[in-house]
């Protein structure tokens, strides 16, 4: 092989020319979908303006809440500050954040499975449908999963120092939980699988000390906030009772339901309530509770469209239903294929015995494809496997093609 046919090989290894291809498919979506929030979107971005505005995290009429995680909007109010509130500053940041995460992805492939499966991870990333359909999207998704990611190549990395690692990690996994909570179990099991594998007690009591400790740091600034507004302990929001009770009560169906009209003195005391409710039902009722976990497989995992519903009112405004029909086809078939092949590729690392290698992939990817199974359902709560199952998809198709990656690489 000649010198120029190798730098060829080479480049095409290389993370910059995919994640161009990505940010451009980015600007390009944002371009031609017009941002009209919808859910949960609505209050994010009036959250940030209230934030900008000197008011702090709170309603429009001045009500203080602490029900969604501050997170998302506290980033929005910073971009916003710096480069002000025009309909175009969001969906710009979400694009970059967009590539930011098939760099990621690329980066964690690069260091488990090698430069040809990082290749195509970057690539399936890139050109996923959802991923680029969040563009326009004012929600957690892709801040939580690029924060995810960030919290992996952390973890994954040999070549920081154990000390400064955990810190790191610590404080990763703390930005992850502001945006979204489900990502702090993940802080201790982790520690937990790593003690598991080697044994080693010193390592994990340190790890979890240092990691523990900066995380709290992190945390302290809110729950300082929330014992002066509602004189309670709150670590970042107060809606995970209210989330597990949504999933799992006597007239629930597994997915998202609208709470009963009860009043309560504050968000945590209902917060409080229904998990304490959500919880005598699991226990009263265990095969009510594993037929809804049933149920929610379906739910979360049966189709990949709500990047198309959630823009659905921009869209309508520009395509016709027809088109959008189309667009939520091609999401959910791109879904199905990489979960097929996601799948296929975790059985060929464990068959070829890369479990060492690869288990915090398989580790993030399993807790988050079983929390909304036990929790509450949604497609949208799948999202953050998506570039896992990307990584592990890329494995399959290399395998196929006879070239499973040239081994992972350290730093």
């Amino acid at each position: 092989m000649n010198k120029k046919h190798t730098a060829i090989c080479s480049y095409r290894f290389q993370p910059l020319p995919i994640i161009a291809v990505a940010l451009l498919l980015r600007l390009l979506w944002a371009a031609f979908v017009p941002v009209d929030p919808v859910s949960d979107g609505v209050l994010y971005d009036a959250f940030a303006k209230s934030i900008v505005a000197g008011h702090g995290y709170a309603f429009a009429d001045g009500t203080m809440t602490e029900y969604w995680p501050v997170g998302t909007s506290a980033i929005y109010a910073l971009i916003y500050v710096l480069f002000g509130q025009q309909p175009w500053v969001l969906p710009t940041f979400q694009a970059f954040i967009g590539a930011l995460i098939v760099y990621l992805t690329w980066r964690i492939a690069a260091r488990t499975l090698g430069a040809a499966v990082a290749a195509v991870a970057a690539w399936l990333t890139a050109l996923w449908p959802l991923l680029i359909e969040f563009t326009t999207i004012n929600a957690s998704e892709l801040l939580f999963i690029a924060m995810v990611l960030t919290a992996l190549n952390i973890w994954i990395s040999s070549s920081i120092a154990p000390t400064f690692r955990m810190i790191l990690w610590g404080a990763s996994i703390a930005a992850a939980t502001y945006i979204r909570p489900t990502a702090l179990p993940i802080a201790f099991a982790f520690p937990a699988i790593q003690w598991l594998i080697d044994s080693n007690w010193r390592t994990l009591v340190k790890g979890v000390l240092i990691s523990a400790l900066t995380a709290s740091l992190l945390f302290t600034p809110w729950t300082y906030r929330s014992l002066v507004l509602f004189d309670r302990f709150v670590l970042v929001a107060a809606n995970g009772g209210v989330n597990l009770w949504m999933g799992n009560n006597p007239e629930s169906t597994g997915g998202y339901m609208e709470l009963p009209n009860k009043t309560f003195a504050t968000e945590v005391d209902r917060d409080h309530f229904y998990g304490a409710e959500a919880v005598k039902f699991i226990l009263a009722h265990p095969l009510e509770y594993a037929a809804l976990s049933l149920k929610r497989i379906a739910i979360t995992f049966d189709r990949e469209t709500i990047g198309i519903v959630w823009n659905q009112k921009g869209l309508a405004a520009k395509y016709q239903q027809f088109t959008l029909a189309t667009m939520k086809r091609i999401s959910s078939v791109y879904w199905w294929m990489l979960l097929v092949a996601g799948i296929t590729g975790v059985v060929l690392v464990l068959r070829q015995k890369r479990f060492m290698q690869c288990w915090p992939v398989l580790a993030a990817l399993a807790y988050f494809a079983a929390f909304p199974v036990l929790t509450v359902a949604m497609d949208r709560y799948h999202a953050p496997m998506d570039p896992l199952l990307a990584i592990f998809a890329a494995y399959a198709f290399c395998s196929i093609k006879g070239r499973p990656g040239v081994g992972g690489t350290s730093g």
